[in-house]
């Protein structure tokens, strides 16, 4: 359905690749909320794995068309099961989708999740097979709020990695001190060998003041 609209390229190839399709087809009632291709910077870098979570979140479990989105009451929240819930992976209400219309614009969409906002936009319906399938563009990538440390929104493992920085080198302040070595005798040629057993005693010289003063008495 999908392959006839090039705005949706880049959304269509990866429900093919993440294997999403053909789950979607399965299924007897389904709505997916689409993105355009020049809304999908959010997910650039995301692995394959995180990247099926995230097009789970815009595969709702139901069938919606305009006619029935303009039945919805305002100002009153609809949640919604969505593929990723399915899935058994969703933690914190991560797989319900919060549809609600405020009167300001048409439809608003959110991920039920703890902390996530009102801030993705339905656009228009693109196209419908009642009442089985029905498609629909929003404004952009609906993000889930209470897994910013998920896989969702870690890169990929096969893009490069960043080198680690070295940390600075100390200052002369707080460099360490050089422990002060007292000198030693060099070794002898032979440093191998055992040293010889002591054989003499210390000799006590006389004194300065001793020797000048035999020497007087030798001259007088």
């Amino acid at each position: 359905m999908l392959s006839a609209y090039p705005d949706f390229t880049n959304f269509n190839n990866l429900l093919i690749q993440t294997g999403i399709a053909g789950e979607i087809n399965k299924k007897h009632r389904v709505t997916v909320l689409v993105v355009a291709n020049s809304n999908m910077v959010a997910v650039n870098g995301v692995s394959k794995d995180a990247m099926k979570e995230v097009l789970g979140v815009h595969v709702i479990l139901d069938y919606y068309d305009e006619a029935k989105l303009k039945q919805l009451q305002t100002k009153q929240a609809t949640i919604l099961t969505t593929l990723y819930q399915e899935s058994g992976r969703a933690k914190n209400q991560q797989g319900f989708l919060n549809m609600t219309n405020t009167g300001n614009t048409p439809v608003v969409f959110a991920s039920a999740a703890p902390g996530s906002k009102l801030d993705c936009t339905l656009v228009k319906q693109i196209t419908a097979q009642p009442p089985k399938v029905s498609v629909l563009e929003v404004s952009n990538i609906i993000n889930i709020a209470s897994i910013p440390n998920s896989a969702s929104y870690l890169p990929d493992a096969s893009a490069p990695k960043l080198r680690k920085a070295l940390a600075p080198a100390p200052s002369r302040a707080e460099a360490p001190a050089v422990p002060q070595i007292s000198p030693t005798k060099p070794p002898s040629a032979n440093a191998n060998a055992p040293a010889p057993a002591s054989t003499s005693s210390v000799v006590s010289l006389p004194s300065r003041d001793y020797l000048a003063s035999t020497i007087l008495m030798i001259f007088s």
